[in-house]
């Protein structure tokens, strides 16, 4: 698989590209497969190769994200030296996914300073883009302007408006 079009690998020369593809192993999942829950030791990283992938909190029937295009990332607090996943990651369809273990890409990533420093600045906008996204999804969603508070953030219901 060439993962070179994704945005956390852009710019990195072929050479780091292809070590990282060497120890990702390729992994198949069937619909409802649950890659890692939320509070999990954070120890792999991913990227989609196909199929869809619903990332949660709290409650699995609400999505936050879906990863959907092939070589998007995810899974990265792994990465990022957070312990524990803050997400639940469900296959939606049948996928396959590049799978990362923590400690082989931070050996790879701590070989080549330039080119850690370029994959967590490209992660860096990755985790931005993402969160724009979210934030928009989340703001259609509350439409809080349209709505009376008591000025503390809590939302009257219809019946207290009339």
């Amino acid at each position: 698989m060439y993962l070179k079009q994704t945005e956390i690998l852009n710019g990195l020369d072929e050479r780091m590209v292809a070590r990282m593809m060497e120890v990702g192993v390729e992994s198949s999942y069937e619909p409802g497969s649950v890659l890692f829950s939320q509070g999990d030791p954070a120890l792999n990283f991913y990227f989609l190769v196909e199929g869809r992938v619903k990332l949660s909190i709290g409650d699995h029937k609400n999505s936050i994200y879906t990863v959907n295009h092939a070589g998007e990332a995810f899974g990265w607090s792994s990465l990022l030296g957070g312990q524990a996943y803050t997400a639940t990651a469900i296959c939606v369809d049948s996928s396959t996914l590049k799978v990362f273990h923590r400690d082989d890409m931070e050996k790879i990533l701590s070989g080549d300073p330039g080119s850690a420093a370029l994959f967590y600045r490209n992660l860096a906008l990755t985790l931005g883009n993402r969160l724009t996204v979210i934030n928009s999804q989340l703001a259609d969603h509350l439409s809080v302007n349209e709505k009376v508070t008591y000025g503390t953030g809590q939302i009257l219901g219809q019946a207290e408006l009339t």
